[in-house]
């Protein structure tokens, strides 16, 4: 009986560039999909801009927050810088795909920023539950419903705030992960 040879090892510059393809490619969609989101944002902006759903909100007689009143005076900026980041990210894969080294460092930048982003957001759900404790009308919370409604709410306020906080976690990791790969040797040589 004759042993059968093993199969072939792909080099490792292969690996490392079909590792660096993958990432390129799916960033790049991820881009495509953020840039049509920002724009059918900007379409939105510009809808209620002319609806005013703030100002509905008040002559409703119920409180806006101030967080609230915020976004809306700058929802036409953050609106464009979403589409800017989103162009930014389309430019940073396209580098890393055609392995520039600028795109290589760029996509690194884009990683560790919105792996911080997604631990930043975390006070900003538990503000949204705040938000909305305040629109809920006056002696409400001393009602049996209210008490009800609260105990209810907290629950919901401690889930959104624990699965926010296992998906930073879990993004945290896995953009570690992707850092490490593009700073490895064998990856680092094939940009230029």
């Amino acid at each position: 009986m004759i042993p059968s040879a093993p199969p072939p090892l792909r080099r490792a510059s292969q690996t490392a560039a079909g590792f660096v393809d993958v990432t390129a490619r799916l960033s790049l969609a991820m881009a495509v999909l953020s840039i049509g989101w920002s724009l059918l944002q900007l379409l939105l902006v510009a809808l209620l801009g002319r609806l005013d759903p703030l100002g509905w909100l008040e002559r409703q007689g119920l409180p806006v927050p101030a967080a609230l009143h915020w976004a809306a005076q700058h929802a036409l900026s953050l609106s464009v810088l979403m589409l800017l980041l989103s162009v930014a990210l389309l430019a940073v894969s396209w580098a890393l795909l055609r392995h520039h080294e600028w795109g290589r460092i760029g996509f690194i930048v884009f990683l560790v920023v919105v792996a911080l982003a997604n631990f930043a957001m975390l006070p900003l759900v538990d503000g949204l539950f705040t938000a909305m404790q305040a629109v809920l009308p006056p002696g409400f919370h001393d009602s049996a419903d209210g008490r009800h409604a609260m105990a209810q709410m907290q629950a919901s306020r401690w889930t959104a705030l624990l699965s926010a906080g296992a998906t930073a976690l879990a993004f945290a990791g896995l953009h570690t992960w992707l850092v490490v790969k593009l700073c490895r040797d064998e990856v680092r040589a094939l940009f230029r």
